[in-house]
């Protein structure tokens, strides 16, 4: 066989071996899938039979149920109108029965109750099964509330004497050592015995202070005791003294004594301790360490490091003092606030040093300054305005606040400066609005820029105020008269009520009010120095307010006659750096054709 023939050959027996593998595999595959997909198919039968009965078993115990639930319900609600109906029936039986002898009342009521319990046993069930856990519920509940308020101490026990009850065994030995610091103080011992702590229940509001069982424990341990008071300086103890009051007339009697020496007696002062000074009435050792009132006295203005004065002798000079004193001339002028360094008369005391009291003294002084606050000024340029001229919209005003200080001094000594405590305004500060002009009117002929009251001169005028055929003046300019404008109304002899009220020439704004003569006016600053009025309007008429912006023939208002007015006309007024001129120049053109009557 060739080459090319065995080659054939190979590839032949190749193709046949893969083609009958796949056979094979295919057919195993397909014995798999029947024997495999059978079997899935009768367990998911099974699956779904078994739980579609627990289903429908559940389902028919539940309508059972429901079912049992209802007769009994019904059956309950039956023998409940039964029960209700007998009770109203035998009612007036009993009644009758307490009429005649309460005793027999009685027995007839439990007969009832007896028999009606038998009769309508279900109902009564029903009842008492509800009513009994109700009632357990709220017992547990009002128990719960009860408890809530209740914790868990220890009562202590010293010499088999209850001392007091307290949250724990840190709270009695916090009082155990104020015990201690007391008698330790007074120049005496105490000897406390080793306390029996036992477990109690009890409400917060009901522990004992520390205080209260420091009196306690000294009252169990000690034979000789006296009820004084205990004066505490920052929690710690300094001594005791006979009674409370006795502290407060010694305390008043050092502090009104150094506000009197010192110039601190007005209302706005308020002299106290610089430190914490409490009291404490309680049992103390009974000793001769008690403190009089003296004492006391002698302590609390008493110093521990020695102030120190100096008598100023013949042809004493600021040089020899300082020299024999120790002190520097800025320490000698701050110890001595009027000091003359050029004049000391002979015999005058310096204080030297101030010294250290033993209790320091804090002066407060309260007082009350009013304070401007300054307005801020809030610049707008303006196309509309000439140049070289500024309009003021708003005025600017200050504001003021009220404030409360106080100044603190430790021992003369100033230790805090102005602490401001409270503040409120009292008038609120307006800010100043102004406008800049950046509009130039050109001369023809110069081109210099110029300003409104120049237009007069230029050629120009300003627009008439009552464009509506009202340019008839029924009174001109007259200052003999004390009449500062004219007053125009309508040409053609009717009414010109209502009529318009233009502005002359751009400008803004600056009153829209009532005058009592004027009647509703408004006045319009054009800038440079030149100010319109308009006068008489009608009320409500008013278009534009304070601050408005207006331009040349823009209506501000309409023609009235209020104020001092006898008939509809607009009194109009120019002004010229705060002087009322003659208007009729700055109007007046052929134009108009206006004249006067």
């Amino acid at each position: 066989m060739s080459a090319k023939g065995e080659e054939k050959r190979k590839k032949s027996s190749n193709s046949v071996f893969f083609e009958n593998a796949y056979h094979d595999i295919y057919a195993l595959g397909d014995v798999y899938r029947t024997v495999f997909g059978g079997i899935g198919k009768r367990i998911g039968r099974a699956f779904y039979t078994f739980f579609r009965f627990i289903f429908v078993h559940i389902i028919s115990g539940c309508k059972a149920f429901g079912r049992t639930v209802k007769r009994y319900f019904l059956s309950v609600v039956s023998e409940g109108r039964q029960f209700f109906s007998g009770v109203k029936r035998a009612m007036p039986q009993i009644k009758e029965a307490f009429k005649k002898k309460p005793a027999r009342g009685v027995s007839v009521f439990f007969k009832y109750m007896g028999h009606a319990f038998k009769v309508y046993e279900k109902f009564n069930r029903a009842v008492l099964s509800t009513l009994i856990p109700a009632a357990a519920v709220i017992v547990l509940f009002l128990t719960a509330r009860a408890m809530g308020g209740l914790t868990f101490a220890v009562t202590v026990y010293v010499n088999d004497t209850d001392v007091g009850t307290v949250a724990n065994e840190t709270a009695y030995k916090e009082a155990e050592q104020e015990a201690e610091k007391r008698f330790e103080a007074m120049g005496s011992d105490i000897d406390i015995a080793l306390p029996v702590y036992k477990i109690a229940l009890t409400t917060t509001n009901a522990l004992d202070d520390k205080m209260t069982v420091c009196n306690n424990i000294i009252g169990a341990v000690s034979e000789s005791t006296v009820t004084a008071c205990g004066v505490y300086v920052n929690d710690e103890f300094l001594c005791a003294v006979n009674s409370e009051d006795t502290f407060n007339r010694v305390k008043t009697a050092v502090l009104s004594e150094y506000a009197e020496e010192n110039g601190y007696t007005s209302d706005d002062c308020t002299v106290d301790f610089y430190d914490t000074v409490t009291v404490e009435t309680g049992l103390y050792p009974d000793n001769d360490t008690i403190w009089t009132s003296d004492e006391l006295y002698a302590y609390m203005s008493g110093y521990s490091v020695e102030r120190r004065e100096y008598q100023t002798e013949e042809d004493d000079t600021l040089e020899t003092i300082l020299l024999k004193t120790g002190i520097s001339e800025d320490r000698l002028s701050e110890l001595n606030e009027n000091l003359d360094a050029d004049n000391i008369p002979e015999g005058s005391v310096l204080l030297i040093d101030e010294g250290q009291r033993n209790m320091s003294i804090r002066v407060t002084v309260t007082y009350i300054a009013s304070e401007s606050i300054p307005y801020s000024t809030v610049s707008q340029y303006d196309s509309s305005i000439y140049v070289g001229s500024t309009l003021t919209i708003v005025e600017g005003s200050a504001g003021q606040d009220v404030v409360t200080y106080t100044d603190t001094y430790v021992d003369g000594v100033l230790t805090d400066s102005k602490a401001e405590k409270v503040r409120y305004n009292v008038k609120a500060a307006v800010n100043e609005l102004i406008r800049i002009g950046t509009k130039g009117v050109s001369d023809s002929q110069t081109g210099v820029s110029v300003s409104p009251r120049l237009l007069r001169d230029q050629g120009g005028t300003f627009l008439w105020p009552a464009p509506d055929n009202c340019f008839w003046l029924s009174q001109g300019y007259n200052p003999s008269n004390s009449h500062y404008g004219i007053d125009i109304c309508s040409s053609n002899g009717s009414s010109c009520r209502g009529r318009r009220i233009v502005s002359v020439a751009d400008g803004v704004v600056v009153l829209a009010t009532y005058h009592y003569s004027w009647g509703y006016y408004i006045r319009v600053d054009h800038g440079d120095g030149v100010v319109t009025g308009y006068a008489h309007a009608l009320e409500g008429s008013f278009l534009v307010n304070v601050g408005d912006y207006v331009t040349a023939g823009q209506q501000l208002s309409s023609i009235g006659t209020t104020g001092n007015s006898t008939g509809y006309h607009l009194h109009f007024e120019v002004w010229l750096d705060g002087t009322r001129v003659n208007p009729l120049p700055y109007v007046y053109s052929e134009y108009t054709g206006i004249s006067v009557q």
